[in-house]
């Protein structure tokens, strides 16, 4: 058994950007017209210190607020499109989900799976490792079988992902 990556007390590089997609994702639920519902993301943001990351600091950037302002809309309608595609596929008897570079993404916890699917989380230990620790911490469950892959998607990430449990001959999205 692989001992667990220790929880990174800051994400820097793309585990900084996983959280600033999240914090897109926690503003997108504030709205009342919101496209999606994510009670996660927040949870993210919280347990970050706020020094540590542009984007929960106290009065970001001019230049970190208009990236924001510009980003917003295409991750709320991506969010919306992703999460009606991969449940279209896994109504259709497709039980392999595979999120690549997955982030602070917690689909596995928010979206009401058809039961028997996998959905399988890929990035670095430490993104994986930070969000499991955020989520265990707030009592949590997935609302299918998760599974994680830590892994670089610079490297052979198909290998791990197999390795991991996943069926190439089987359906999957």
């Amino acid at each position: 058994m692989t001992p667990e990556p220790p929880v990174p007390e800051r994400l820097t590089g793309i585990g900084a950007t996983a959280l600033g997609v999240a914090l897109l994702r926690a503003q997108e639920c504030g709205r009342p017209d919101r496209l999606f519902d994510d009670p996660y993301a927040r949870h993210f943001l919280q347990a970050v210190d706020p020094a540590s990351t542009p984007w929960v600091a106290a009065g970001p950037s001019p230049a970190t607020a208009r990236l924001l302002r510009v980003m917003a809309g295409q991750v709320a309608v991506r969010t919306w499109f992703f999460d009606r595609a991969l449940l279209a596929a896994a109504a259709r008897e497709c039980d392999q989900v595979v999120l690549l570079a997955s982030g602070m993404d917690a689909r596995a916890y928010r979206l009401t799976w058809p039961a028997g699917t996998t959905v399988f989380e890929l990035d670095f230990a430490d993104v994986l490792a930070f969000k499991a620790a955020v989520l265990d911490g707030r009592g949590a469950t997935p609302a299918c079988h998760r599974v994680e892959v830590a892994t670089d998607l610079r490297q052979d990430w198909p290998r791990a992902l197999t390795e991991s449990g996943f069926s190439p001959p089987r359906p999957a999205a």
